[in-house]
């Protein structure tokens, strides 16, 4: 299965820099770069799902997802996914035959919270983060409705409003590719859920664009920083 290639997807609107404080504000987190031995950067997240699977691939496509933060620790080469809270709104629409469906799905996905070392750990070379863990406690909670005549049938779900519940068993992202002077980044799309009510496998994409760095402990939880 191929599947689309991410490409960066901030529109327009969703990201403003004052041309004249930009000089300003990338000396800015270059000098706490230089500064901290571990530093925390805060991204504004940007996602998008692939749907497959479906019933007679009628709500097979691409769409938009929702918008959050997430934070990375940065302590030299290695990683840890401090935080992870993005609010979703997904509306797939399917047709077969006579009978069409709109399902909506409004949730919120966050991860374990650990002060010592979040919920995932990577490693960066080149530019490029290794995730060598699963991402502990990711989830989404929130609600599912299915409006039209094929609510109910072929496995989706019924013509209400329903609680939304979804855990993998086990996710581990994607590479991260963050641009050299890691202000951005972006993850191609990986497996995120399968379900049978819709039934749909569904694969999510990320771009992030850093709005915030600042240091951290350089020795959190009782550890030494090496030197």
């Amino acid at each position: 299965m191929i599947l689309p290639r991410l490409r960066t997807f901030f529109p327009v609107a969703a990201i403003t820099i004052v041309p004249t404080a930009l000089g300003a504000e990338t000396s800015t987190f270059a000098a706490i770069a230089e500064e901290c031995p571990v530093s925390d950067v805060e991204y504004r997240v940007l996602s998008s799902v692939a749907v497959r699977n479906t019933l007679f691939g009628a709500a097979n496509g691409v769409y938009p997802l929702g918008a959050g933060l997430l934070t990375l620790r940065f302590d030299k080469d290695d990683v840890h996914l401090m935080s992870y809270e993005i609010s979703n709104h997904l509306s797939v629409k399917a047709s077969v035959a006579l009978l069409s469906m709109t399902v909506v799905t409004t949730s919120h996905t966050t991860t374990a919270s650990d002060a010592c070392s979040g919920s995932a750990h990577g490693t960066l070379h080149n530019g490029v983060l290794e995730w060598v863990s699963g991402v502990a406690g990711y989830h989404s909670d929130g609600s599912q409705e299915c409006t039209g005549s094929m609510c109910g049938k072929f496995g989706a779900p019924p013509s209400a409003a329903t609680p939304y519940h979804d855990t993998p068993v086990a996710l581990r992202f994607n590479p991260f590719h963050l641009s050299d002077d890691r202000s951005t980044f972006t993850m191609d799309y990986v497996l995120v859920s399968k379900s049978n009510s819709p039934r749909q496998t569904t694969y999510m994409a990320l771009s992030g664009r850093r709005v915030r760095q600042t240091c951290a402990p350089s020795a959190p939880c009782g550890h030494p920083h090496a030197q």
